[in-house]
């Protein structure tokens, strides 16, 4: 007996079209390499690097090592996005310029190193890439489940600061400086990628 194929519902679509539009990539590692994308017959569309929810935390963020490459505005893998980040290094506490400003008792201050690169960006992209590493859209977790908003630090010197205005086929190197309380165990920017998971978090030392 041969049975009718489904077609798949206007909200299916629409859901599909979502995921294309901007997606959060995981990029591969040597120990575990990402797998060539399969064809999906009779479709032209590329598809969409999804993340197993299994790997995300229980805030919905996305884990990532120091170094380990992230991406945003993707159309497939890793090395799809228009938007590919790592965070190399993350600074507990550092001695503060002649000028600077020492975090409050009980907070800490945290300096991120960040590299990132962009391509031709879609609107979306365009509008996403300064928000990532933006103070304003980093949290800091702690391990007894408390998420908090992290704040601008002034320790550091703004020399080294994150360019704000990130351009198109473009390459960018700076620190993002922020103060959590003490208690915070690891950063996450959570900027809302329409994906799977709401951002991405590092685990931090000190």
């Amino acid at each position: 007996m041969i049975t009718a194929r489904r077609r798949p519902t206007a909200a299916a679509a629409g859901v599909i079209a979502l995921a294309l539009a901007l997606c959060a990539c995981t990029g591969p590692t040597a120990a575990n390499p990402a797998p060539a994308p399969t064809p999906s017959s009779g479709s032209t569309t590329t598809t969409v690097a999804t993340t197993p929810k299994q790997e995300l935390t229980a805030q919905g963020f996305l884990p990532k090592k120091v170094g380990q490459v992230g991406g945003l505005d993707c159309t497939n893998d890793i090395e799809s996005c228009a938007i590919k980040f790592t965070v190399d290094k993350i600074e507990v506490s550092p001695q503060c310029d002649q000028y600077g400003t020492k975090a409050a008792s009980g907070r800490k201050t945290l300096v991120l190193h960040v590299s990132l690169t962009t391509g031709a960006l879609s609107p979306d992209g365009e509008a996403a890439a300064p928000m990532i590493f933006n103070p304003y859209s980093l949290k800091g977790l702690g391990a007894d489940g408390f998420v908090h908003d992290a704040q601008p630090g002034m320790c550091t010197s703004y020399e080294t600061r994150l360019s704000n205005t990130i351009l198109p086929n473009s390459r960018y190197t700076g620190t993002v400086e922020v103060e959590v309380p003490e208690s915070v165990s690891s950063i996450a920017a959570a900027y809302s990628t329409g994906g799977p998971n709401r951002g991405w978090v590092w685990e931090i030392g000190g």
